[in-house]
This record gives C-alpha cells, structure tokens and sequence, in this order.
C-alpha cells in the first residue's frame, strides 16, 4: 500500500487508486481549511485517510498491533455488523487510542453502495463530489471527537461543513418536515445521544442534528466557534446555546425545532421566484 503526506495527514491508498487518491487528497486540504475557519479545530496528532476499498484491509492495517489481536479475536461478534455498514457507508471513521483513521470508498465502490437513506436526506450530486464531501465529513468527526459533543451538534457540525465545502445546502429542503410533531422519546435521543438504528429515527436525528446546527450558524456566527473552544459538558453547552436563544435550558428541546422551522422556511418562501 502506497501512502503520502496531505495537510498533515497520511493518505494510504493502492497503487490502483491514484486518482481517488488525488480526489481525497484535495478533498482534505480543502476540509482542514474549512474546519480550522469555522470552528476553530484542528485535526488529530496521529491522522490516517485511506482509499477504502476493503473494511478488513482498513480496520486492521489502520489498527496498532495491539489492536489487530483484539479486533481478530472479536470479529466474529462484529462481522454481520460490520457488512450491514460496509453495504451501505461511504465513509467510515475509527478511533484506535490516540489513532484516529478514516475510510473513504473510490467513486467506483460509492456508486455500489446502498443510497437509500441518503437519498432521504441528500440533494443529488455527482458522485466524485460525494467523495469529496464524504471525506469531509469524516475529517470533522476526526477533529471534534475528543470534544465529546452531543449527538446531535456532533453530525451538525460535520453536515453544515458539507455545505461550507459545496458552496450550498447539501441537504433537502423538505427535510424541514421531519421536525414536526418531534415526540418526547426522540427529543431524548437526540439530547442524549441514544438514537435507534430504526431508519426513520437515523434519518430523523440527522436531519435535526444538521437543521439546529445550521440555524445556529447562520443566526449566531460566532456562537458555536466560543462555546466548542471551552469544551464544556453537554449539559453546560446546551444551556449556553438557549441562554443566547433567550431560552430557559428546559425549554430548548421544546421549542428548537419550531424556531428553527420558522426560521428556514420563511428563507425558503422569500428565495422563491
């Protein structure tokens, strides 16, 4: 496996895989900038990319030796699992100790993946920009990771990233509808980070996480940037958030989801010819 040095990072890749390679590669300088802009973050120490075209070959080359005893002992426990994700991710993101590692599938295994949950969140797009924005996302999950950020603010932030690096909104409009009528049962999962892997709840959480981070971007600039430099416990970002929201901390979970409808659909009136 061949491998090069990008903004600080190891990018490992076939020989075969050269122009992915390329496509990832740009893709990370151009996410890293974003992410060091927006938030604030950097990206871990010990940084891997991989070109992914194999989950054994990515989880055990990416793995210390240590690890690699540990992951062939368990994988029996692990394997129906881990093809259910391998069918149906384009990018993956592990965490060995003070390792982090990320797998991105080549254009080619991304159009062979199954899209159908994506495609009930996501505006279509060709499918080397998925690459690009696949990589993005990873790579913020890789620098916000040892902030222990709640679920939803944890895909928010990569999400709205997306949109930074596309110079548009990545997800659908429509997707707005979902936060309708929220029960208290999701309201909890999506504070507390228990999510069902029910497709609908996956869809739901996402679509949330993506939607309050947005409105706190764009209504509040600087406010995100301020409260992820403390690195403060959920409980005490999330007050801060309502406290600028002119919310009591009890009342955000009620209320978040209609500001923010409110919010986006009368842009998305007003953007109308």
């Amino acid at each position: 496996m061949e491998s090069k040095q990008i903004a600080g990072l190891v990018l490992y890749f076939e020989a075969e895989e050269s122009t992915a390679a390329d496509l990832i590669g740009s893709a990370c300088e151009r996410s890293l900038d974003l992410i060091r802009d927006l938030w604030g973050l950097e990206p871990p120490q010990e940084c891997r990319v991989y070109v992914m075209t194999s989950w054994s070959r990515f989880l055990f080359h990416a793995a210390p030796w240590p690890w690699r005893v540990y992951l062939a002992l368990t994988l029996p426990l692990r394997f129906a699992r881990i093809q259910k994700v391998w069918a149906m991710a384009g990018g993956w993101a592990l965490r060995y100790g003070r390792r982090h590692a990320i797998g991105i599938k080549p254009p080619r295994l991304l159009r062979e993946i199954d899209a159908t949950l994506r495609e009930r969140v996501f505006v279509r797009r060709e499918v080397e920009e998925a690459v690009e924005h696949n990589t993005c996302h990873e790579l913020v999950h890789a620098c916000s990771d040892h902030l222990r950020l709640p679920t939803w603010l944890h895909e928010g932030l990569a999400m709205v990233t997306v949109d930074h690096l596309a110079g548009r909104p990545t997800v659908k409009s429509e997707t707005l509808q979902t936060l309708a009528g929220e029960s208290a049962g999701t309201q909890a999962q999506a504070r507390f980070g228990h999510p069902s892997s029910a497709p609908d709840n996956l869809v739901r959480l996402a679509v949330r996480g993506y939607w309050i981070t947005r409105y706190l971007a764009e209504t509040q600039p600087a406010l995100l940037r301020e409260q992820i430099a403390q690195q403060q416990p959920r409980e005490v970002l999330e007050a801060a958030l309502a406290a600028r929201l002119e919310l009591e901390p009890e009342e955000f979970w009620r209320r978040i989801d209609g500001i923010e409808r409110s919010y986006f659909e009368a842009a998305l009136t007003h953007e109308e010819p």
